[in-house]
Formats: C-alpha cells, structure tokens, sequence
C-alpha cells in the first residue's frame, strides 16, 4: 500500500497517517519539494498541481492572485488530449490562480485526523470520493458508497474546512451551489462511515488512495480497479476510469465537461469492472463485457456475490490485504 500512496498510521491506535506520494508521470516531473519557506515576507512557496510553476501564500493560507496557464487533458502521443497542442505549448485553459494538492512528491507526514475502524461489519461497497481545491489544499466535496446491488448507501455533499479556491468542476462536477447548502464535515462523514465499515468491510474504487486520503480513512481491505486493469506501461501510469468503462463495459462516463459527473457513476463503474473481473474467463469475457452493467441492475451477480466460492475470488482480487 506504501508504494501505492495509500496513507499508513505512524504507530497502532494513532490518529497520524503518513504516506508517500509518487512523483506525477506527465510529461514535467513536478521539483523535488513543494513547500519553501520565507520568514522574511511571511510567505511559503508551493508548486501548482496544473501547471507545476512555483507561487506563493500566505502563512495564514491566503493565495496570491496569479493566473494559472495549463493543459487539463493527459499527453498522448506527445499531444495533449484537451487541445491537440504538442508538449511544451502553453497552457490552452487559464485559471484565475495557482492550486496545490496539500501534498508533495516523497514522504509526506505526519498527517493528523485519520480514523480506521475498529469493528468487523462485513459488506462489500465501492466508494468514490470528489475534491475541491482549497487554502489547505485537495479537501472532500462530495462522496458516494454503493453496495453491491447498486443501491446508494450512503451519498453526501461535505462542507471544506478552509475556502474553497477552485471547485474543480472539470473533473469533479462540484459547482458553487452544492456545498452552499453542504451541513456535514469531514468529521461528521468519517463517524457516518464508520458506523457501516468495519475492519474486514471490502471497499472498490479507482485510484482509491486518493479517496481515502480525502475522507482520511485507514483501511487496508481494498480492490483497486487500476490495478486489476494495469496500464501497459506499468506503474505508475495509470489507465483512466473513463477508458476502461468503454472497453470494458462497452459504456462511457459521462462526460465531465458536461456537469453530469457523479460520483455515485464512478463508483457504479468501479462495482462493475470489479465485477466481470471476478466472472471472466476465456468462454464468458466476451459475452459478460458487454452486458455488465444491464446485469448489475437486473441484480444478476447478487445472489452469486456472497456465496463462499465468489467471496473469496474478490478477496484474491485484494491487493493490499
């Protein structure tokens, strides 16, 4: 899990996670750190997570207006997705200011208020998180369980604890008026959560390091469909969620662009990919591929889902159990 980047308590019972991120495989290595210090202008130098050019805020978390030119879309064949644009062309999107993660390239931590649960509850339930840049960084805006029949379990719209920066919407389908009205904090969903997930309880999502980063979950019993799917390149080049559903699925995620993005839709996708993984084979891969997602809603997996036989092929699928 340490390689993968998921967070690590320091020590048993601690609430202090530590965790190690790896460096960003576009196409501009990020620098070495992100956090410089200057005590004589009361200022700390971040690197913007868009277009990895230093800037600076305030020790009190107050950015510093400056126009952020990046590229939105992933780099194939030496050619940005969003714009057709080779690498090294400038930016095709304009942000009103810089962003950062909240995190830097290497060992990051001790990171407080993590929470794991203590109990065993059973269940299997694929969860997707979405984020919002903030003065502190990356913070939850919005997350989604679902069960294994596709039932909303639990679904919340989770109020920051520092100002918003950018809603992120491009990717996350946060606007402005859904956290006007968000009542619940990070605290508030961490003690939901805890009340279903147990020790032995399996989530599924894509990349889900970073949504238990956001929702500062430890929880080891994990099936991450980028690594059932691994990219051909290997780690840690990653295929994208929205890639695997149409080749897989036969379906695409919505577009994000549109403001259609949920992430109840992404978990969904994630149910299912783990799905067909657990009943493919060479005679049904092709048949199942297609189909997926209709027998999802018909309910047809149910039942096989929790005999023992089943179970155990999701508990192989585990990679960091």
């Amino acid at each position: 899990m340490w390689s993968r980047g998921y967070p690590v308590e320091i020590e048993r019972n601690s609430t202090e996670a530590i965790m190690y991120v790896n460096p960003s495989p576009r196409h501009k290595p990020r620098p070495a750190t992100s956090r410089k210090m200057n005590y004589e202008t009361d200022t700390v130098e971040q690197v913007c997570a868009r277009c990895y050019k230093k800037f600076k805020m305030t020790l009190d978390g107050d950015f510093l207006q400056e126009e952020c030119f990046h590229h939105w879309g992933r780099v194939s064949g030496k050619k940005f997705e969003c714009c057709n644009k080779h690498v090294g062309a400038i930016g095709c999107t304009v942000s009103r200011c810089h962003v950062w993660s909240g995190t830097r390239p290497g060992i990051n931590g001790p990171l407080k208020g993590y929470v794991r649960a203590r109990h065993r509850r059973g269940g299997i339930y694929a969860v997707d998180a979405e984020m919002c840049y903030t003065a502190a960084g990356f913070e939850l805006a919005s997350i989604a369980f679902i069960a294994v029949d596709g039932r909303i379990v639990y679904q919340q719209y989770v109020k920051p604890t520092s100002p918003v920066v950018d809603y992120n919407t491009r990717f996350s389908g946060i606007r402005p008026r859904d956290l006007q009205t968000a009542k619940k904090t990070l605290r508030d969903v961490q003690n939901d959560i805890l009340g279903f997930v147990g020790t032995d309880t399996i989530l599924i999502g894509h990349a889900l390091e970073n949504d238990l980063r956001a929702l500062k979950l430890l929880h080891n019993a994990v099936v991450d469909t980028s690594d059932l799917y691994p990219h051909a390149k290997g780690f840690p080049l990653r295929r994208s969620l929205r890639s695997l559903s149409e080749e897989m699925l036969g379906r695409p995620v919505k577009d994000r662009r549109s403001g259609g993005h949920s992430p109840v839709e992404d978990a969904r996708t994630a149910l299912e990919l783990v799905l067909l993984m657990v009943y493919r084979d060479r005679e049904t891969a092709t048949q199942l591929g297609s189909h997926a997602s209709t027998l999802l809603r018909q309910r047809t997996f149910v039942p096989l889902i929790f005999y023992p036989s089943y179970k155990s092929k999701i508990f192989h699928l585990m990679k960091f159990s």
